[in-house]
This record gives C-alpha cells, sequence and structure tokens, in this order.
C-alpha cells in the first residue's frame, strides 16, 4: 500500500499554508498606513477617550433656547459637540499640511503649486486661529 507523504507537500494544509503566507507578507500602503496614524492621533487629540469613558453632555442649555458648546471657565472639561469641532478643525488643519506637502512637490508646475500651497496654509491658519478663539471663548465667556 501507498501512503501519502504527510508534510510540506500535503493537500490539506497547502490552501492553509498558502493563505497564511499571503497574509504574512501583505504590506498595506504607506498613505494608508499615514492616514490612520493621522487620524487616530486626531481622536486622541480632540479628546475622543475622555468622549468615551466619561460620556459628556452633547451641549450646555443655558435657557431660553440657548445652548454652549463648551463648558465656561473650565479647560478640563468639555461637552461631545465641542470635542467634534476641535476634531474637524485638526482634521482640517492637518489636510492644510498634506497640501502644502503637495504643493512643494510639484515645481515643475508653478501655478498649481502656488495653488496648492496657498489653500493648503489658509486651511490651516483658519483651524489654527477657530481653535485659539475657542480656547478664548472658553477661558472670557460672558
Amino acid at each position: 500500500m501507498s501512503r501519502k507523504p504527510r508534510g510540506k507537500n500535503s493537500s490539506r494544509a497547502s490552501p492553509i499554508r498558502r493563505a497564511y503566507l499571503k497574509i504574512a507578507a501583505y504590506r498595506p500602503p504607506n498613505s494608508l498606513i499615514a492616514a490612520l496614524i493621522i487620524g487616530v492621533s486626531i481622536f486622541f487629540l480632540g479628546g475622543g477617550i475622555y468622549n468615551i469613558f466619561m460620556k459628556p453632555l452633547t451641549v450646555l442649555p443655558i435657557g431660553a433656547r440657548r445652548f454652549l458648546p463648551f463648558v465656561p471657565y473650565r479647560l478640563n472639561e468639555q461637552l461631545l459637540i465641542g470635542s467634534i469641532g476641535v476634531m474637524i478643525l485638526y482634521a482640517f488643519g492637518s489636510l492644510g499640511l498634506i497640501l502644502v506637502y503637495y504643493g512643494t512637490r510639484y515645481v515643475h508646475n508653478p501655478r498649481h503649486a502656488h495653488i496648492l500651497i496657498g489653500v493648503g496654509v489658509s486651511l490651516f491658519l483658519i483651524s489654527f486661529i477657530m481653535v485659539e478663539s475657542i480656547l478664548f471663548w472658553i477661558l472670557h465667556y460672558q
């Protein structure tokens, strides 16, 4: 009687081994890794962990159909809407820096480079000014 050899060329192990080798050899694109790192950083810097564990209010009602997106005079507390707004502003700032980076790569087309750099710097400055103004409003609420 002939026996089938059990080992490297076994018919049952071969598809599993091939699938394992494909999964082990997979390398995601660098742009995907960079986007994931930026997204996680924005989530952490915007207070996502605080939002998950502390479950803050969405907005702060102050009467007469008025709401505040932040807690006045307190930097150590936040509301959900303010946190999401800051995350969006951080995303715009990051997008602005990425546009400036891509603008420096188009040296052969100066018009395209100037547009990308101008839009990128504008996005970054707008997001920076808005985050600073939110901090100012929190500290000097009237």
